[in-house]
């Protein structure tokens, strides 16, 4: 059955990734499956078995293609996305709801946000019509609807009228970005629909009485109403998320705490969940003598109903098939191999969606619990007592039996958490560049707050709908339990030494390293005695380190990369040697998100050391995502100009520049002023970084007037970056000799405040990158002032990040999105 799956899953991977350069079709693929199965046929004729095994192993592998292609590649003539333009435009449609509404509070206020937060509802949709005009067409499509406040409960079923705005979703824009609009075609969603208020839904027809879904989220809201009564406002929102899989009402901190300590797998309804369920509901039927027909039957009648409710996540349909297949096998009296149980719940995984391969959380999933499986086979959880320990134990009393069942236990729980935590560390590190240390020393300690939190949510959810004192005994325990949990996981947090960022490890070394475990796994011929196992392990992880780390340095080539991060500015300059500064490092938008965009970008080129950080001036948009930047990486210094912490230059509001300082005071790292005739020395004598504005006293004039205008120059190729610079600084810049520029950062943005006919005139730049949103009208005057000087415009929110490398050879320049 694993040999299935791994045909199954090189099926879906070729077609994935070389599908297309090898012109594969659904029919081709289906007529490779129809063909090795032929073969199959034949060679089973013919008396050769294991010719025929390999055979129909390729058919599988050719069925796992085949759905895949279908499932990534074959969209409908009249698919909603077809009417959904890169850039949101104003729609109305109708679409049916296809499940219950999410509701997200409002971030906590942070002087770094620009735009305030507000509370958002989100809504999964089939949309069935998009009004044209007066007229109506007939569509069909998935879609998610991001709602501006509060929408009251809908009711899946229920038809809708939305108006709002129509658009694709986002793909990544920059190397290493998370890829949104990859995970939404995973789901089958295409678009994405936006609308400012809740009065822009409305229902216009209600879902029928006897729908399944309706049941569904009736008792789903009637859950998370239980426990909002009974366990309490402070743990409400956790134990949502531990039993209904509801995260929307979570705090962006309690959930930066579970992530930091490798615990935010206790906050998404996992497979572990559904066990531990499954096992209390068995172990309580079984304690009121319940007989085993009927407590099989029980048992089996509250998984499948609550996998519904819980919305039947792969980690879900994975142990809901394990626990089910297991309760049939007890029913019949048989036993099956875990690993063909975990195999077949694979491929029931990738039957309902073939793009759960590529999600993070569905490898996590099934490596930990294969790791659990490898060590409860092994013996490693649980050794058989020799005579003299059995002895022992007959003249202990019950409580030292009780004491020592309990260290035994835990002793279990330490180990498999340490191993899962070890063997699931570098998927960890590939998709979310953390290390958390700090993971397996709690995670033994909390289970056992989680099992009874899990158990006493669950009793609130049933019991407590009949005996109310019940339910609020039991929402009392599990109040109490998560209270431990949430404390002690804040507790951990904070630990200097409790987590790390860092680059991840290659995809190649991922696919030897698993492939290597589960070679190991199957083949007895890989199996190696535990010290051999333990070399090999250290030297490949050793391996895995270094290609992580590994930066090239280009000793003759300078790299500029303008990165996309919306209406802001983030510049990463490489230089030859290996040293790396950042020019600006923000965005109008959140500053996590920022930080994201940044990080990743530079976990994708190995780097985890920042020499320099230079901050042009003092809004927002240009260094909220700093911070989080401080926060992942070892930085050497943070340039500013004399006026960042003026209250004259900032209109006497240092809210969020004093924020800034602050952090940057806590993370001890250096914090220097720069200004006009200064410059930044590096390794390589060839580089001059010298600073052209703002003067030591500064210009009469905002921030923007004030910021820092940095000139780069190797190998007869200027850069030239002037933050927001404008009136009354620029007529300062101007006013000196002409400096002819290659590439230029426009200043603010391509706005037209920048006197961009003037600059375009002094600087006469070959390349100008507009670093800011995606409407084009605000950069429309610049564009053309700039084009009339003979430059070429590339604009970060239509190239992406765009990226040019300096050498003797002269500049080429590289569009992530392409030209």
């Amino acid at each position: 059955m694993l040999l299935v799956v791994v045909f199954m899953v090189a099926g879906i991977l070729t077609d994935h990734l070389w599908g297309q350069n090898l012109g594969m079709d659904p029919v081709t693929w289906w007529l490779i499956a129809v063909g090795a199965t032929s073969a199959t046929m034949t060679l089973l004729n013919f008396g050769h078995t294991q010719i025929s095994v390999v055979a129909l192993l390729l058919a599988v592998g050719a069925l796992g293609g085949t759905w895949h292609h279908y499932r990534w590649n074959t969209v409908s003539g009249n698919e909603i996305s077809r009417y959904a333009p890169a850039l949101a435009s104003p729609v109305c449609v109708e679409a049916i709801a296809t499940g219950p509404i999410h509701h997200s509070p409002a971030a906590e206020t942070n002087p770094l946000r620009a735009i305030p937060s507000e509370p958002q509802s989100q809504l999964f949709v089939l949309v069935t019509r998009i009004r044209d005009g007066t007229t109506w067409q007939t569509t069909n499509g998935r879609a998610r609807v991001r709602i501006n406040g509060t929408l009251r409960k809908i009711v899946p079923g229920e038809r809708l009228l939305i108006f709002g705005k129509l658009g694709k979703s986002r793909p990544a824009i920059n190397p290493g970005q998370y890829d949104y609009a990859a995970a939404e075609r995973s789901a089958d969603r295409l678009c994405e629909l936006y609308t400012g208020s809740p009065e822009c839904v409305t229902v216009v027809e209600h879902a029928s009485t006897f729908s399944p879904d309706r049941w569904l989220a009736a008792i789903g809201n009637r859950c998370q109403s239980q426990l909002e009564r009974y366990v309490g406002s402070s743990s409400g929102p956790i134990a949502q998320a531990l039993l209904l899989g509801t995260r929307s009402e979570l705090s962006d901190e309690t959930l930066e705490s579970f992530m930091k300590t490798g615990t935010i797998h206790l906050l998404v309804v996992s497979g572990l969940h559904v066990g531990l369920l499954a096992a209390a509901v068995w172990l309580i039927l079984k304690a009121f003598q319940v007989s085993q027909k009927w407590s099989l039957l029980a048992t089996a009648l509250l998984i499948i109903p609550y996998a519904a409710i819980v919305g039947g996540g792969p980690p879900v349909v994975r142990a809901s098939v394990l626990v089910l297949m297991t309760l049939l096998g007890i029913a019949a009296s048989r036993s099956a191999s875990v690993i063909n149980l975990l195999a077949a719940s694979a491929l029931v995984v990738l039957a309902i969606n073939p793009g759960e391969v590529f999600r993070g959380g569905t490898q996590l999933s099934f490596v930990g619990v294969a790791v659990v499986v490898g060590c409860a086979r092994s013996g490693m959880l649980q050794s058989t007592p020799d005579p003299l320990q059995r002895m022992i134990a007959s003249y202990m009393t019950w409580q030292e039996l009780t004491i020592r069942w309990f260290l035994s236990r835990f002793k279990a729980l330490a180990i498999a958490s340490f191993l899962v935590w070890v063997l699931v560390a570098p998927l960890v590190l590939y998709h979310f560049n953390i290390i958390t240390p700090s993971g397996f020393l709690i995670t033994p300690v909390l289970w056992p707050f989680v099992a009874v939190a899990l158990v006493a949510g669950l009793g609130v959810c049933t019991v407590g709908f009949v005996f109310p004192p019940v339910a609020w005994l039991l929402g009392l325990i599990c109040g109490y339990s998560l209270l431990v949990t949430e404390s002690t996981v804040g507790w951990a947090s904070q630990w200097k030494w409790g987590h790390a960022y860092a680059p991840g490890p290659p995809l190649w070394w991922l696919i030897v390293f698993y492939g290597g475990l589960a070679m190991m796994a199957v083949v007895p011929q890989f199996q190696f005695q535990t010290k051999r196992f333990i070399a090999i392990a250290a030297l490949w992880v050793a391996v895995g380190f270094g290609a992580a780390a590994w930066h090239p340095k280009h000793e003759d080539e300078l790299r500029c990369t303008f990165l996309a991060v919306g209406h802001g500015t983030c510049v990463v300059l490489e230089f030859p040697g290996g040293q790396t500064m950042l020019y600006d490092s923000g965005s109008l938008g959140s500053p996590e998100s920022a930080a994201n965009i940044v990080s990743g970008f530079l976990w994708s080129r190995g780097i985890s050391h920042i020499d320099a950080i230079v901050v042009s001036h003092a809004d927002v948009d240009h260094y909220n995502a700093v911070p989080g930047i401080l926060e992942r990486f070892d930085v050497g210094a943070v340039y500013v100009s004399p006026l960042m912490f003026d209250p004259w230059a900032n209109d006497g509001d240092l809210t969020a520049p004093n924020f800034l300082k602050q952090t940057i005071i806590d993370a001890d790292v250096h914090l220097r002023e720069v200004w006009m005739n200064d410059r930044l020395r590096v390794a390589d004598s060839d580089i001059s970084i010298e600073i052209l504005h703002p003067p030591r006293l500064g210009v009469p004039g905002r921030d923007n007037a004030n910021s820092i205008l940095l000139a780069v120059e190797f190998a007869d190729t200027r850069i030239l970056l002037p933050g927001d610079l404008e009136s009354p600084g620029i007529e300062g810049v101007l006013a000196e000799p002409a400096l002819d520029t290659d590439i230029l950062l426009a200043p603010h943005h391509g706005s037209r405040f920048s006197d961009p006919p003037g600059f375009a005139a002094w600087c006469t730049p070959d390349w100008v990158v507009m670093s800011g949103g995606p409407s084009v009208d605000y950069t429309s005057f610049a564009s053309s002032s700039y084009q009339a000087a003979g430059a070429e415009i590339l604009h970060t929110a239509q190239c992406g990040a765009v990226e040019f490398k300096i050498g003797p050879n002269g500049v080429s320049r590289q569009l992530f999105l392409g030209d």
